[in-house]
This record gives structure tokens, C-alpha cells and sequence, in this order.
């Protein structure tokens, strides 16, 4: 049986050269990102904005409809240190001074600076941002240094603070990636197996019910999100008990917002760095959505886009995230039953109801079984049972 890796194929069968994105940015700074993408046209604008005037993302449009939108809140958490706020969309509530601001921030695409105003077309979006934040007496605590990755249907985000203090503070409450999606229902893999209604006052998801818990879902008329933390750094949840909270959902007025948690009652020192990575992700449809309440072992999948390259995420009942499109990975089984080509068609047997077809960029193409039209090229059908085949269509 000849076996090869996929990734031996790229150099020699396929060259994948993905749709670019539109990226202007006016003399002020502000800058809009737009692509058409196969979830739908996704628009997503940056700027100085919120209490503290600080430069991240300001809304973010699925099909020409804003989906999330900074105006009233904050996508990315301040700091609770002893009942008073810092960051985000948080001035201090006495004197309504800041309690933080940016520094400065720097644009690039596809690794090549862009000074505004500028428009250009690229595959990767890069922002880079120094914020500063302030504690209640006026000193410093804390550098922040965000960095947005867009591109696709998604913004990858890192988050390094180096904390400045002079002595030791707690944070009781740092949530670092949450959400100003509007949703009506909510799915939270690892505690439900199925999705549940906004319409209540608060939901929570303890580190002692769901250690692996990943990954909220937010859907409405409108769409879907999804906000995967990553378990690199703060995101392990290994500065959060085993009692207290990993996610919460709280209610405000007839919307709400749903948070990850990263630092609960949490010491920090002078000097000490801490680090966060996660992924917001807009789309019209999952791939796969199996909490319904009768699967026993529910998976929900969806495409997003990391670093320019297409995704799929797969996340478990057990609130567990998965990269499904290691394409190079892919070991193909040329004999394997599992699907054959024709003139401009792909055919998947019945024997293989969960099977998935890629295009070699580790695109996502088809998902079941049944013939389905595609263009000419070079694709991977894998049953998701151990087998896979690469199909020539002409």
C-alpha cells in the first residue's frame, strides 16, 4: 500500500493563492479590514474608541450587518484590582479620568509596514498595540502589548502584560477575551450538551465541572461566534481554583455578554509577565453541529482562518478544541473505499456519512456523503475513521 504525506504534494500539484483582503486606514488611524470569505463578507474596523480611547477592534460586520460592536462595552478585559477597574472600556468612576491609553500601534500586511493613510490588498493583518494602564493613585500598573491577527472570518489575538507596580497586587478579576456579540443562544461544550437560551440572568461554568472548557459559542438571526482560548499561558486556567469560574454569562438589560476567565483572585508582582492567546471567529453556518441533545458524544465544528490559512475547528463534548485540518498531516490511503472523481464532480460512498473533502490548502470543501461539483485540482476525502484518498478532478 503506498502511503506519502500530504505535504509532499504542495510544491508539485497545487498552488492555493487565497482572495485577498481590502485594508484602508484613513490619516487618524482608523482602519477597515474587508474580505469575501467563504462564511459569508466579513468587514472588521480598528480605532481608537471606548472610555480609555484605546486602538482595537470597534465592530465587526458579517454580510454587511454589525455582529459585534465596541461602541457600549469592551471585547478585550480590564483589570479588577481591589474594586476599581482599569482598561477597557473602564474610566475611573470618581474623577471619569482614564484609566489607561495607547502608546502607540503599528501596522502590517503581509509583513510589510503600512503607514496611514494607506489602502492595500493583502492576506494577513497584523496590529500591533502598546496600551498603558493606571491603578487608582496614578501609578503604573501595568504595560499591555496586544497583538491582532486577521484574516479570513477571524481575529487571532496575543495579549503579553508586564506589570509594574511597585508591591505585590491581587487581581480579583481579569477576564482577558469576552464578548460584545449579541446572542440568543449560547452553546458552552463541556457543560451542555445542548444550546442554551441568553434570555437568563447568568450562566457559569466552573473549572471543576469542565477542566478542558475552550470554547464559547455565540449564535442569533444574524450568525455565529466563536471565541476559543487557547491553553498557552493564563489560558491553562492554572491561576483559576477548582471552584471558581472558567467562563461566565451575565445579563445586562435586554442584551448580555459572555466572558473567559483568566486570572480569579490572582497575586501579581512587580515585574512579573503574563500571556494569553485566543481566536474570535465569525461564520453563517458550522460545518458541524451535533448538541442537540441526542448525540451522546456531540461535536460542533467551524471554519475559521489562522495566519491566512483556512481551519477547521472541532470542539468535544468535553469542551475541548481540535484542529481538524492538518492537511499535512494527512496520511492517503490510495486504496481506501472512501470516494472517486469524474469530470468536474467528487463522489463520496455511503459508507462513509462523516467524511470531509479538502482542497490542498486544507480548505474545507464538502462535508457527507453524495456527488458534489467542484473544480478541477487535486483533493483529500477523509472518512474520519482512518482512511483518506486523493482524488485528480478534470
Amino acid at each position: 500500500m503506498k502511503k506519502f504525506l500530504i505535504a509532499a504534494l504542495l510544491p508539485l500539484l497545487f498552488c492555493y493563492a487565497a482572495d485577498a483582503a481590502k485594508i484602508r486606514t484613513t490619516p487618524s488611524g482608523i482602519l477597515t479590514y474587508t474580505e469575501s470569505t467563504d462564511q459569508g463578507d466579513i468587514s472588521i474596523t480598528f480605532k481608537r474608541c471606548m472610555a480609555n480611547n484605546l486602538y482595537t477592534f470597534y465592530e465587526v460586520k458579517l454580510d454587511g450587518i454589525t455582529v459585534n460592536s465596541a461602541q457600549h462595552s469592551d471585547n478585550i478585559s480590564p483589570f479588577a484590582v481591589n474594586g476599581y477597574w482599569m482598561g477597557g472600556n473602564h474610566n475611573d468612576v470618581t474623577t471619569k479620568k482614564p484609566t489607561a491609553n495607547t502608546v502607540s500601534f503599528k501596522i502590517k500586511v503581509d509583513e510589510e509596514p503600512v503607514t496611514p493613510p494607506k489602502t492595500v490588498e493583502g492576506k494577513v493583518l497584523v496590529i500591533d498595540v502598546e496600551n498603558e494602564l493606571f491603578y487608582s493613585d496614578g501609578k503604573k500598573f501595568a504595560t499591555e502589548y496586544m497583538s491582532y491577527i486577521v484574516s479570513g472570518n477571524s481575529i487571532e489575538v496575543y495579549a503579553e502584560h508586564v506589570f509594574e507596580y511597585p508591591s505585590t497586587m491581587t487581581v480579583s478579576r481579569y477576564y482577558g477575551a469576552q464578548s460584545m456579540f449579541v446572542p440568543t443562544e449560547i452553546l458552552l461544550p463541556g457543560k451542555n450538551t445542548t444550546w442554551t437560551s441568553s434570555n437568563v440572568d447568568a450562566i457559569d461554568v466552573y473549572k471543576s465541572e469542565a477542566p478542558a472548557f475552550s470554547t464559547f459559542i455565540e449564535r442569533s438571526s444574524l450568525g455565529y461566534q466563536a471565541v476559543l482560548k487557547f491553553a498557552d499561558g493564563l489560558g491553562d486556567a492554572g491561576r483559576i481554583a477548582q471552584s471558581d469560574q472558567v467562563y461566565l454569562w451575565r445579563k445586562y438589560g435586554s442584551s448580555g455578554k459572555s466572558y473567559h476567565v483568566m486570572l480569579w483572585d490572582s497575586p501579581v508582582a512587580n515585574k512579573e509577565t503574563t500571556l494569553w492567546h485566543a481566536l474570535y471567529t465569525w461564520f453563517k453556518k458550522p460545518v458541524t453541529d451535533t448538541f442537540d441533545g441526542a448525540a451522546s458524544e456531540p461535536v460542533f465544528e467551524y471554519q475559521t482562518t489562522i495566519e491566512g490559512q483556512p481551519v477547521v475547528m472541532s470542539v468535544s463534548a468535553d469542551g475541548k478544541s481540535t484542529d481538524l485540518s492538518g492537511i499535512d498531516d494527512i496520511v492517503v490511503d490510495n486504496i481506501a473505499p472512501v470516494a472517486s472523481a469524474g469530470h468536474g464532480k467528487i463522489t463520496i460512498s455511503d459508507s462513509a456519512p462523516e467524511a470531509r473533502c479538502f482542497d490542498l490548502s486544507g480548505k474545507l470543501i464538502h462535508t457527507g456523503t453524495g456527488t458534489f461539483t467542484c473544480p478541477a485540482g487535486v483533493y483529500i476525502v477523509n472518512d474520519m475513521q482512518g482512511h483518506s484518498v486523493k482524488l485528480i478532478v478534470k
